[in-house]
């Protein structure tokens, strides 16, 4: 069997390695990544404080598995059995999608002009203004209430005590969060010295973010509001949501597709077992679902429909702050870990990401997650409900 993974992120790279370890060579295993380096990306509100870049290289990472990488941008993919890679044609019997998501630049106008994103490259260049602008006492707008945002905001004051911090938010700040959560969170950006405003956003401009009814000023402005997926998919043919992610069926299939599987952020379930939120707690996961999935193929035997619990949602609020609010059956509990506890365990977590996929190219396949036990729709009544 002939098995080409695009995408080197959580979700890709996971997913060949525990491929190419479970097969041992049975099953021809390429990774395809854009770029030649592994970009941790639950790090990179880190990078924009100005931490050390937050990246591997992927050859490292995966020597000695048998995974053929090949860098390079997918320019088409046939789902029929073909991606074009450049001027090179990638065949395949299985193909697994992971090509992840990127910032919404679009869907506000004067985001891709004015604004920074928390993408590699894009942080780091903020973390080089930042020094500047902190010695002047100027002021950094974060836009967007969800987790990146919450988490640029609270590193960016921290590292830079001078700066003036704004995060800006359309919603409800922690909504996923219980009372105690809320709390915590509130009160830890106040004391990071950060000014909550609340508003909705109609454009950027040079300078100013416009409001519906007012302006902010800044020096800088960080854009969380959004992920989408690429447009590849949605070029490509494949049934696509409003973020462009593509509709799978509870075998993480394409809908249509039964040689072509979607993970990570570029997936959105059509029956989802549970909360899906974007990010390297679901991406990994599917990850090794879809490598376990092709690997009993490969061998003539099927395997049961993916499953996933959320039992928790993880925020550091800076290096010595942080808060980790369990879920119980989908709902936030009453209680949280937060302060340093919080803030260790998040750390925790986030090593043990790097440490699983270390022990992944080694051969130890210990790295599971909780599930919800439940029994999922089989793929045909899935579509159908779509289609109607």
């Amino acid at each position: 069997m002939r098995v080409v993974i695009l995408g080197g992120g959580y979700a890709g790279l996971i997913c060949a390695l525990r491929l190419a370890r479970r097969t041992r060579g049975q099953v021809a295993v390429t990774l395809v990544s854009a770029s030649p380096w592994f970009v941790d990306r639950i790090r990179l509100h880190e990078r924009a404080a100005g931490s050390e870049p937050v990246k591997r290289e992927l050859a490292e990472m995966v020597a000695g598995t048998g995974i053929t990488l090949k860098i390079g941008r997918v320019t088409r993919i046939d789902p029929r059995g073909e991606v074009l890679l450049g001027d090179e044609r990638l065949p395949f019997e299985q193909l697994v999608v992971a090509l992840g998501s990127h910032v919404d630049l679009d869907g506000v106008p004067g985001v891709r002009e004015h604004a920074f994103t928390l993408d590699a490259a894009s942080a780091a260049s903020l973390s080089e203004r930042l020094p500047a602008i902190a010695a002047r006492k100027g002021r950094v707008v974060v836009v967007g209430g969800g987790l990146t945002g919450i988490e640029g905001a609270s590193e960016l004051a921290e590292a830079h005590p001078g700066l003036q911090v704004t995060l800006l938010y359309a919603g409800d700040l922690g909504g996923n969060l219980s009372e105690a959560g809320r709390e915590h969170l509130r009160r830890s950006l106040n004391r990071l010295g950060v000014t909550l405003e609340q508003g909705r956003v109609k454009r950027l401009q040079a300078g100013s973010v416009e409001l519906e009814d007012r302006s902010v000023p800044f020096d800088a402005c960080l854009w969380a509001g959004g992920f989408v997926a690429p447009e590849l998919l949605r070029q490509s043919g494949l049934s696509v949501n409003a973020r462009g992610q593509v509709l799978v069926d509870s075998y993480l299939r394409a809908l249509g597709h039964e040689n072509l599987h979607v993970i990570g952020d570029a997936a959105a379930p059509v029956d989802p077992p549970s909360s899906m939120l974007m990010g390297c707690k679901t991406a990994m996961p599917m990850g090794v679902y879809a490598a376990e999935r092709l690997s009993r193929l490969s061998r003539g035997q099927d395997s049961e429909p993916f499953d996933y619990m959320d039992v928790a949602f993880c925020i550091s609020l800076g290096r010595r702050d942080g808060l980790v609010q369990p879920y119980r059956h989908g709902s936030p509990t009453g209680w949280v870990f937060r302060n340093r506890l919080g803030a260790w365990l998040k750390e925790a977590i986030c090593l043990g990401v790097s440490w699983t996929l270390a022990a992944e190219r080694k051969g130890l396949s210990f790295y599971a997650w909780t599930k919800t036990g439940r029994k999922l729709s089989p793929p045909a009544a899935q579509e159908g409900r779509l289609a109607a």
